[in-house]
This record gives structure tokens, C-alpha cells and sequence, in this order.
């Protein structure tokens, strides 16, 4: 390796922002020839003379104003060329981004559904059209950001969330479990004015005190061995208090926290404004957190007509919500129309066996072997096991294990917290603000690299919202030209 790449790699990892580190990339993907595979031809990954094909007639039909012609063509080569477009594997040569040909093709298509959206379509009012971009858009689907658990590493969601942010890329739809149901919330219960200064101003402020540990004698009597006062603290200055409906009707994101049941035959639920709306997300962020044996169970609490703290589902406790569904990803997609998930990932326990889905070339698949055979033995070591003791006191000790071994814990996209084994020695441990600051960086750090695709994967389903508010706007305007004085 030259001198030069050694010291672009060096400055890669120390970049400040997206923009310095795009630019190191782009340098880094000139001298790895990887500028070159950009622009060669793609027809390894997808049936790239068709895309050109497409592309020269929505040109065409867009000049000529025939947006009859274009609406159909339009619908064709969008769920045509969907697939191909989603292959992972067409980010995974240059850092700065896939194929050329592949942003040529989004930019026409935002460019006709924007130009579908302002015109007029014979034969077609703005009401029809209107039907016709919101049938599309719940068919087409929407992103969704997965905060997985971690403890402290869950720290590092912050910075996700704020390159994401930065980007203009933060999805709607955010899901966390524990440490990510405390980031999720203090995300989904701020305006965009409000989060924006989060991020600028407020993010070295933050409290950073969740853990306390008890003494050896209040362990031996409460049976866990964290405060749970000082987490619920933690929650409630970093987060508010407000109701799912509420967090959702001041920031316009669907706020969804993952909760697991303490009682055998209950099930495990996703809370958001359609599931529970008067749930108070900070009572659904302390269960989600509630680790057993660090943590005891949680009572929900909702807010009643009168503006009360009442009770919800008074006679459940709610834990930790990874144990059965950390990525709830079937439940966002019935929920909310869920296409495409961004998981950050930082569970201690799972991202050691995940490290080698960014690597290539013979150890990447002995790692994936490896890991693979690790995960299928111990779920199925498990789910033998919780047969065995089911009627014993260790049945639900086995039932937990056994829903933590047999989930999926990636995404379509996946941002991962760097794994090394030093930094386990603070997994359970309250950041120094020097280690706030790092856990941030590293958020941001193992975002950038993922932006690209991000930004390409998730962006017909951004534009379908400004179409729509487009279409909205025209029907509203005629309507009001109609209006006597």
C-alpha cells in the first residue's frame, strides 16, 4: 500500500463531517480505480440497456408533454427495475457510490413524478391523479430506522440519527428497542426546529447518567441490580413526557417501541400512535430497557381524557424489548407499509458475528460459515432446552434465551457499531462526556459509508410525499378559485 493511501485512509477515519469524508473517498476511489467501475457498464448487476432504454423515453415523453404515455411507463420501469436497483452488492466496490447510470435513472424519475405531479393529465382531475400517486405510494412502501439494543453502545445511535439528519435522510418510521427505544424517543418527540437544535447545540448536554448500581444489600431485596429511578431520570430529562399520539403530532415521525412480556402466554407488542396513542412513551422506553435481573419489570401508564397518569393493562409488566423483538420488522411492515429497513446495530452479543458482511473474498465466507453454524446451534440448543425445563422455574430463563438466539438482527441496510474488545469493559457503564462524544463520532463514522446507498434506495419513496402535497395543493387551489366572494 503507497504512503498516499495510507495517509487517505488515516484521514478517512478522522473526517468531521459527510462532505470531508466523501471527498477523501472519491480520492480514494480514483486511486483504487473504482471512479472507473462507476462509470462502466452495469449489466453484471441489472439489465442496464433496458434502464438506458428508460430513460431516453421518459426524457422523451416529457418533453413532449404526453403524460399519459409517461404515467404508464412510469409505473412499468419503477417496479421493473426495482429489484435489480436494491442488490446490496452494487455498493459494495467504491465508497463514494454504485453505478452512475443508477443516479441517472432516479434523477429521471423524481424529475417525472414531479413534472406528473404539476401537470395536467387529460382525461384524468386532480383528484383522480391524487388516488393514483397515493394507491402507488402504498404500494411502493416507505424506509424505516431500526435502533437496536446495546446498553451503552446504544449511545452511538445518536450519531446515526444525526448523520442520517444531516443528510436529509432520517426516515419517518423509527423503531427502537432499549437503549434505542431512548434514542427513538428523544428523536420522535421533537418538532424539526426542536431536533435540529439538538443536534447543533444540545447533544454534549445531554444527561448521561442512566446507570446506578445498587448495594450489595438492596440487590439481595429488590432482586436486580441497577436503580431503576436513576434509568427512568435518564429517559425523562433526555426525552419528555408525552403520549405516542402526541410525540407523533408534534414531530410528524411514527415513534414505535419494542416491549417483551413477563407473563408466558402474552405476547410481545410494538407500541406507537395506532397500538397504544395514550401510552407515555417515557413508561415504554423504561420497560424496553428493563433487562432482567438489572432491571425489574415495568408497569405501562397512558394519559386519560382528564390528562391523567392512569394505569395500561394494570395487571402486565412489561421487560427489555430486544429479548423477543429488537428488529420488529414483519410488525413495521404491516403497520406501516415498511419497504425498506435501516438497522444500526450495536447489541454486544450480536455484532461480534456480524463483522464480515462489509469484508469480500474467502475469510468474509469462513466468518459467515462460522457464524452462521453458531446461530443455528444455539437457538436450536436453546428451543431443545426451553422444551425441556418448561415446567421448571428455569422455563423462563430458557424461553428468553432461546427469542434472543433465533432473531434476525439485520436490515435491507445496515449500519453497525464497530466491534473491538476493549470497548466491552463499558458496555454497563454511564459515558464521560469525552466517551459521549466518541460513541457519537462512531455513530456518524459507520453512517457515512452507508449514505449513498441510503439516499438511492430511499428515494422515490421521499419524493411520493412532495407529490402528493403538490397534487393536495392544486386541488385546494382550484377549489378556492370556485369559492363565490
Amino acid at each position: 500500500m503507497s504512503a498516499h493511501k495510507q495517509r487517505l485512509l488515516q484521514a478517512l477515519s478522522h473526517a468531521n463531517n459527510y462532505q470531508e469524508w466523501l471527498a477523501i473517498a472519491q480520492e480514494l476511489d480514483q486511486l483504487d480505480g473504482y471512479l472507473d467501475w462507476r462509470a462502466s457498464d452495469g449489466a453484471a448487476f441489472f439489465h442496464e440497456n433496458l434502464i438506458k432504454e428508460h430513460i431516453q423515453k421518459m426524457q422523451a415523453l416529457r418533453q413532449s408533454g404526453d403524460w399519459q404515455h409517461l404515467a404508464v411507463l412510469l409505473q412499468e420501469s419503477v417496479y421493473r427495475h426495482l429489484g435489480e436497483l436494491n442488490n446490496p452488492a452494487l455498493y459494495q466496490y467504491a465508497r463514494s457510490g454504485t453505478k452512475y447510470i443508477v443516479g441517472q435513472y432516479l434523477d429521471e424519475v423524481e424529475q417525472v413524478m414531479r413534472s406528473l405531479s404539476q401537470q395536467k393529465i387529460p382525461q384524468m382531475s386532480e383528484q383522480q391523479k391524487l388516488a393514483l400517486f397515493e394507491q402507488a405510494e402504498r404500494v411502493y412502501g416507505r424506509p424505516a430506522l431500526m435502533l437496536s439494543g446495546g446498553a451503552a453502545f446504544g449511545i452511538y445511535h445518536l450519531g446515526v440519527t444525526k448523520a442520517l439528519w444531516d443528510a436529509q435522510l432520517l426516515p419517518k418510521i423509527i423503531a427502537g428497542s432499549s437503549m434505542g427505544a431512548i434514542v427513538a424517543a428523544a428523536v420522535c418527540n421533537r418538532s424539526d426546529a426542536e431536533l435540529d437544535i439538538f443536534y447543533r447545540e444540545q447533544l454534549s448536554d445531554i444527561h448521561r447518567h442512566a446507570i446506578r448500581w445498587r448495594s450489595p444489600t438492596d440487590i439481595k431485596k429488590y432482586k436486580t441490580a441497577l436503580d431503576e429511578a436513576q434509568v427512568f431520570e435518564h429517559i425523562v430529562t433526555n426525552v419528555g413526557s408525552a403520549t405516542f399520539l402526541e410525540a407523533y403530532q408534534r414531530s410528524g415521525r411514527v415513534l414505535n417501541i419494542s416491549v417483551s412480556p413477563t407473563r408466558t402466554h402474552q405476547k410481545p407488542r410494538i407500541l406507537n400512535y395506532l397500538t397504544a396513542p395514550n401510552v407515555l412513551i417515557e413508561y415504554a422506553a423504561q420497560a424496553s430497557c428493563a433487562i432482567p435481573y438489572m432491571f425489574p419489570p415495568v408497569a405501562l401508564q397512558a394519559k386519560s381524557s382528564s390528562g391523567q397518569k392512569v394505569p395500561y393493562m394494570s395487571t402486565e409488566t412489561w421487560i427489555d424489548g430486544t429479548i423477543h423483538g429488537d428488529l420488529p420488522k414483519e410488525r413495521l411492515a404491516r403497520l406501516h407499509n415498511v419497504n425498506q429497513t435501516i438497522v444500526s446495530q450495536a447489541n454486544p452479543h450480536v455484532i461480534p458475528f456480524i463483522t464480515h458482511k462489509k469484508q469480500r473474498g474467502v475469510q468474509a465466507i469462513g466468518k459467515h460459515i462460522v457464524s452462521s453454524l453458531i446461530h443455528t446451534t444455539s437457538a436450536e440448543f436453546l428451543d431443545i432446552s426451553k422444551h425441556l425445563f418448561q415446567k421448571t422455574p428455569l422455563s423462563p430463563v430458557f424461553n428468553q434465551a432461546h427469542a434472543v438466539a433465533a432473531q434476525s438482527y439485520l436490515g435491507d441496510i445496515n449500519i453497525q457499531f464497530p466491534f473491538s474488545f476493549k470497548s466491552y469493559l463499558q458496555v454497563i457503564a454511564n459515558p464521560s462526556p469525552a466517551g459521549l462524544v466518541n460513541y457519537i463520532r462512531m455513530g456518524e463514522q459507520a453512517t457515512w459509508p452507508q449514505i449513498a446507498m441510503i439516499n438511492d434506495l430511499t428515494r422515490i419513496s421521499r419524493v411520493f410525499p412532495a407529490c402528493i402535497a403538490t397534487i393536495k395543493q392544486r386541488i385546494w387551489a382550484e377549489t378556492h378559485e370556485n369559492v363565490p366572494k
